[in-house]
């Protein structure tokens, strides 16, 4: 039996369908939770998420359900896949069983009002929680196919840290360690604004 910690990962997108596919594979028991109940069906069936990742089959190790409780109720390390906006109303639902957890959100995006970082609504909903965030660079096709890869989990718990790095990393993904949880998910957040402002500036004739 892994001595890993046993994993949930909400949310069915290509990201979150990569992250448990890559941690099944490593040997962890994960769970990937998803509301659509014919997309986990067809998922469990053909091993593959043929909305999001066509052609990239699933570790036989990955489990699927639609059952938010049974998900979350043996899982002591969860992974937040959910998109921004529906990121606070997921993570109510779920947060009387999240207490205590240790909760990885990898949802880029900033909640207006108020400027708040998707970890910082992690520290409103479920305030015993033990928070860290994961960040590129890294595309998730790319991840799911084996590329060489990396990606940085950022948290002022250190545990927290070595246990992501412990269910993430492998021989094809490198996974970095840093304590700048805010830098890290605002940088997340603003990667694309600034990838648009250069492209239109590079469009005008203005140079890089």
């Amino acid at each position: 039996m892994s001595d890993k910690p046993t994993v949930a990962v909400l949310g069915g997108g290509s990201f979150g369908t990569t992250l448990g596919g890559l941690m099944a594979a490593n040997g962890s028991d994960v769970t990937l939770w998803m509301r659509d109940a014919g997309l986990a069906a067809t998922i469990r069936e053909t091993r593959q998420n043929s909305r999001y990742l066509p052609d990239i089959q699933l570790d036989p190790r990955l489990q699927v359900e639609t059952d938010l409780q049974q998900v979350l109720a043996s899982a002591s390390l969860v992974f937040l896949a959910i998109p921004s906006g529906a990121f606070r109303s997921v993570l109510r639902e779920a947060a009387p069983l999240l207490a205590g957890k240790g909760i990885v959100s990898t949802t880029k995006g900033i909640e207006q009002p108020g400027f708040l970082m998707m970890s910082e609504i992690v520290a409103e909903e479920v305030p015993t929680a033990r928070v860290a965030v994961l960040s590129g660079p890294n595309l998730a096709r790319e991840m799911a196919a084996g590329a060489l890869t990396a990606t940085v989990v950022a948290s002022a718990d250190d545990q927290l840290c070595r246990e992501v790095q412990q269910v993430l990393g492998s021989r094809t993904l490198r996974v970095y360690a840093s304590q700048d949880h805010y830098g890290v998910e605002l940088g997340g957040a603003l990667k694309n604004v600034y990838a648009i402002i250069s492209g239109m500036a590079a469009a005008m004739g203005m140079g890089e």
